[in-house]
């Protein structure tokens, strides 16, 4: 997994990343300051890694085409280990150095601590890839907004295309560490009972902070194999997924599983050589073949920075973070946090490079984008298409 997490531990060596571009005159008398309290060790580094990145390559895009406002911005991103307190003691430290964006994990049960920070202090808060309605005022998070799309759309556009090309019965294997990971199984039941699927049975299985197994699922196994089900459903994460994913193979369960943004990328398929018949929804393709040319064009600045390809879609979210704070900034003509929440709340369809985004008063996710399907065969991953929810599972 790790192959990602080498590389950017390498590219993100030290405590911070500190844009280097400031060539434009600055009507500041200091840079605007962006934070990242993300990981780039533990679990979400995958996930958080690539987002770090892309935003750090936005800047310095942003600052050499003049800044914002007459400012030039300043990124910087400390590791919070996947450590949900020592990332609130990061931003913590953000704040106190005047941060006027705070970039954080991409969960929100991860993330909390450290979003909290920022909201209680004024501070806009954005999730690069959080899945989670629960970055928002539901969650008393007035100013935390997420750049993901968000489970009540990924997993109604899981439900639409199993239903339609796999098979009207399902298994849910449904991971109880977060709530990431239980509520998408509980959209996609919702969704796929609607169109006319039946839920033949609900395996329930935890992993550890660590990401691993709690506990073997041989009995969850084998009670999939007894349901005959056309696909499995699987809401989790590596590598506790993957151990999972592993488990169903080995077992001569070679039924059709689809997951979500949670299993993308190949970081983690050595625990299941040669994987065929698994489909994952998410951002986009980082194995060359996405139609978007955004995505490739990012995707080549990633790897040029890197020296490798992203690990996962959700590095496009990192740079669309940093355009949708520049864009609210410009229309509120401020930097003042609610302000900001309050011009990001405006956006109906903004273009961006994760696709259009739109917020509300009352929601701070997307849940309508287009995410990419991607289909695994013998270990290889192949684009099938880009789709929206026809009905998100609000």
């Amino acid at each position: 997994m790790i192959g990602a997490v080498a590389v950017l531990s390498l590219v993100l060596t030290g405590a911070s990343l500190t844009s280097t571009s400031a060539q434009a005159a600055s009507k500041c008398k200091s840079p605007i300051l962006i934070g990242a309290a993300m990981a780039q060790t533990g679990f979400m580094s995958p996930f958080d890694g690539p987002a770090i990145t892309t935003a750090q390559i936005q800047v310095n895009k942003i600052n050499a085409a003049g800044g914002v406002l007459g400012c030039q911005l300043q990124f910087k991103a400390v590791d919070t280990g996947t450590d949900p307190d020592k990332a609130a003691q990061i931003a913590t430290t953000f704040i106190g150095q005047g941060a006027k964006l705070l970039l954080v994990t991409c969960d929100a049960d991860i993330n909390y601590k450290s979003a909290l920070v920022a909201n209680t202090a004024g501070v806009l808060v954005i999730a690069p890839c959080v899945g989670s309605t629960a970055m928002g005022p539901n969650n008393g998070l007035n100013l935390g907004f997420s750049m993901g799309s968000a489970v009540p759309g990924e997993a109604a556009i899981m439900a639409e295309y199993a239903a339609a090309n796999i098979g009207k019965t399902a298994t849910l294997f449904k991971d109880m560490s977060l709530a990431y990971t239980t509520s998408q199984c509980d959209a996609f039941a919702t969704r796929f009972k609607s169109l006319g699927g039946r839920i033949v049975s609900t395996q329930e299985f935890n992993q550890t902070q660590a990401g691993h197994l709690a506990a073997p699922v041989d009995a969850q196994v084998a009670a999939a194999k007894k349901d005959g089900s056309k696909v499995i459903a699987l809401c989790s994460y590596p590598g506790g997924g993957a151990e999972a994913l592993a488990s169903i193979r080995k077992a001569g369960l070679d039924t059709a599983v689809i997951s979500g943004f949670g299993m993308d990328g190949a970081f983690w398929l050595g625990a299941v050589p040669n994987l065929s018949n698994f489909y994952v929804v998410t951002y986009a393709s980082v194995f060359g073949d996405d139609p978007n040319p955004g995505v490739n064009t990012l995707m080549a600045s990633f790897k040029k920075v890197t020296g490798q390809d992203a690990a996962t879609g959700g590095f496009i979210t990192g740079a669309a973070s940093i355009d949708a704070f520049v864009a609210a900034a410009k229309r509120a003509n401020s930097f003042d946090g609610v302000k900001l929440a309050s011009s990001l709340e405006s956006f109906r369809r903004v273009s961006t490079v994760a696709g259009p985004t739109s917020f509300s008063a009352k929601l701070h996710v997307n849940v309508t984008r287009p995410m990419a399907i991607i289909q695994v065969t013998k270990g290889v991953h192949h684009f099938v298409a880009y789709k929206a929810a026809v009905r998100p599972v609000l």
